[in-house]
């Protein structure tokens, strides 16, 4: 039983290691193939949105913890996400700026975060900044927290 866990440890261990390297993969190829994707196509914004969209949502959810009694979201297909790759040898910098919503999308403020993706896959947030607040209709104001 000991070695069935242990070889089901280290599968999954790979399988992470696998993702990674295939997350760092794809975006490599779509940003240094100009006749396929420059970093500003929109397919290249939805794909490194769709892949950072947890850990887009993780820092939302870290800012907006003391600030509101309902976790804002964010949607990658949407207006009001904006994303920037730039490219470099030994790893990948994205720039996101997005409008974080509640309910029926009533926006809640404007954000920015950086990320930076090693050729092996790991993800690490380098920045966080809340730009601005949005004001929430009447009926909403109830999930702003005070201090």
């Amino acid at each position: 039983m000991k070695t069935t866990l242990k070889n089901l440890g280290m599968r999954v261990s790979e399988m992470k290691r696998f993702i990674g390297s295939l997350l760092t993969a794809i975006i490599f190829l779509m940003v240094i193939q100009p006749i396929c994707a420059k970093p500003n196509d929109e397919p290249l914004k939805r794909l490194v949105l769709t892949l950072l969209a947890p850990k887009i949502q993780e820092q939302i959810n870290h800012y907006y913890k003391n600030k509101s009694t309902v976790t804002p979201t964010f949607t990658p297909f949407l207006d009001g996400t904006d994303v920037d790759v730039k490219y470099h040898s030994s790893h990948i910098v994205v720039q996101v700026k997005t409008i974080p919503y509640v309910g029926p999308h009533l926006d809640v403020g404007l954000d920015s975060m950086r990320f930076s993706i090693d050729n092996s896959g790991s993800v690490v947030v380098l920045e966080y900044k809340h730009i601005r607040n949005y004001d929430l209709p009447p009926n909403w104001q109830k999930i702003i927290k005070t201090h």
